[in-house]
């Protein structure tokens, strides 16, 4: 089996004008959390709700921000967003989620997004979590069991890709992890120094056509 797919931190629904633009039927979601296969769920990791509330807890004394995300969707958990937030999402040109108090309770939530200092991040010390960084302000909050390289490596072997087959592009510090593990880990141009670092090879930037650039470049096309 040959196949092309995405890995990104999105949900469903804000990753879905992509994987229909692309004619994509293999995908990676919120960073591990669910994994699409032929667009049927083959994969799917859920935060549980003990300890989605010792989060918001540890959120609420620190005066943090917090948003829950489902395959879905995601909302809010505070009214007011906090500047952490709100910095976050607008240097990215984000709309900020809707608020809504209830949404961890009644939807399966496989992610979070957890917006705090990076020198606090040491006080969310929750075993049933890991933290991936993603911005200055943003660390996302999967399961122990979950990521971008954990979910792809199971679809691979179930699919009877070797990992050394494995071409992976990537730009965010979430993609470190797959990065090294791929048989040939690409950093875009616009990728964060760290990134490039553990990168076999560094293409041209996402603007600057920079996965066909390499393909081209490893004899793939």
């Amino acid at each position: 089996m040959e196949a092309i797919g995405i890995a990104t931190g999105r949900n469903y629904a804000t990753a879905k004008s992509i994987v229909d633009e692309l004619e994509i039927d293999t995908y990676v979601l919120c960073n591990g959390s669910v994994g699409y296969v032929r667009h049927e769920l083959e994969h799917e990791v859920i935060l549980s709700k003990e300890s989605i509330m010792k989060l918001i807890e540890i959120v609420t004394e620190n005066n943090d921000q917090i948003v829950f995300q489902t395959a879905n969707g995601l909302k809010r958990h505070f009214e007011e967003p906090g500047e952490s937030l709100t910095k976050a999402y607008d240097s990215l040109g984000w709309t900020l989620p809707d608020f809504d108090e209830m949404y961890w309770k009644q939807n399966p939530v496989i992610q979070a997004m957890l917006f705090c200092k990076p020198e606090d991040l040491q006080k969310y010390a929750i075993k049933e979590f890991r933290y991936v960084s993603w911005h200055k302000f943003g660390v996302d909050v999967i399961p122990i069991e979950g990521s971008k390289a954990k979910t792809i490596l199971k679809i691979a072997e179930e699919n009877g890709i070797k990992r050394e087959d494995i071409v992976f592009f990537g730009d965010g510090l979430n993609d470190i992890e797959l990065m090294e593990l791929s048989g040939i880990g690409v950093a875009m141009g616009n990728a964060e120094t760290v990134v490039k670092e553990k990168a076999d090879l560094i293409t041209d930037s996402c603007n600057e056509h920079g996965i066909y650039n390499a393909l081209k470049g490893i004899s793939l096309i």
